[in-house]
């Protein structure tokens, strides 16, 4: 038993040390990228308002869900839960303790910066203002706190900040597709206007940018304590998902390999060493 111990405590202290030791470097040309695509999102937004209102383009994309597998739109869509995404973090980043506290800090400002837009601008959503029969709804009616879209805020964040971590090309272009992709599921189930959508992404990509730029240099949370307070959250959220479900059941077979896997992974990589 004091042999196992000491190894968990050793193979720890051995992560803190190679984070602590590894510094992030962000390439200013991948900033460059995620600024632009930023403003693309902010500028489609206000051309769209400009042209057709806060409602603008709705029905023409809503429409097309009529075409596409609600299955897919489900599972989809919840690619921008905060919860959900927490447990792919745990799965694929496990012993990653600086992405785990890039993910913390943003996490955080993100989820302030959004609620307090929701609570100010008090934005209806499409079920509270169109007739039933004239748009496509999956899942909840949700009827209020429309702007900006958390989800979509959510996917860019996270996107944002894998584009900065990773290297490979491929993976970058494929992780900003799935974000534009949760942000029009949005549009496509019914619970968001365009706009929303639009804003949320921008919001997400210069937080999240933000975000990255600030834990490169600020290592408060490469410690033990703020490290193992994000493990914590982040298997609380995993625990979260086989007791609370989501509102999307179409998707819980995903949510619940995810979660599990990524409680093997903590498993596997903090306790059972060989």
């Amino acid at each position: 038993m004091r042999c196992s111990s000491t190894n968990i405590c050793n193979n720890y202290k051995s992560l803190l040390e190679e984070a602590r030791s590894t510094p992030t470097v962000v390439s200013q040309s991948d900033i460059q990228i995620l600024l632009v695509i930023a403003i693309v999102l902010a500028s489609l937004a206000g051309i769209g308002y400009s042209m057709g209102g806060y409602q603008f383009a709705f029905l023409e994309i809503n429409h097309l869900s009529s075409y596409i597998s609600p299955t897919l739109l489900e599972n989809l869509t919840v690619f921008g839960d905060g919860v959900f995404l927490l447990a792919l973090v745990l799965l694929f980043s496990c012993r990653h303790i600086r992405f785990h506290w890039t993910v913390l800090f943003t996490t955080i400002v993100s989820a302030i910066v959004v609620n307090l837009l929701k609570d100010y601008f008090a934005m209806p959503r499409p079920p509270a203002v169109l007739d039933p029969e004239a748009f496509n709804l999956l899942g909840r009616a949700y009827k209020s706190r429309s702007f900006p879209s958390g989800h979509s805020m959510t996917a860019f964040l996270l996107a944002t900040i894998c584009f900065c971590y990773v290297q490979n090309l491929y993976f970058k272009v494929s992780i900003m597709m799935l974000a534009v992709l949760v942000g029009l599921s949005r549009v496509l189930i019914g619970v968001h206007w365009p706009a929303d959508v639009l804003i949320g992404g921008s919001l997400g990509v210069v937080l999240g940018v933000a975000g990255v730029m600030v834990t490169a240099k600020w290592k408060a949370g490469i410690c033990a304590y703020v490290h193992l307070f994000t493990l914590t959250l982040l298997v609380i959220a995993c625990i979260m998902i086989f007791v609370d479900g989501n509102d999307y059941k179409l998707a819980l077979p995903l949510l619940y390999v995810v979660s599990a896997a990524a409680l093997f992974r903590v498993f596997k990589n903090y306790i059972w060493l060989k």
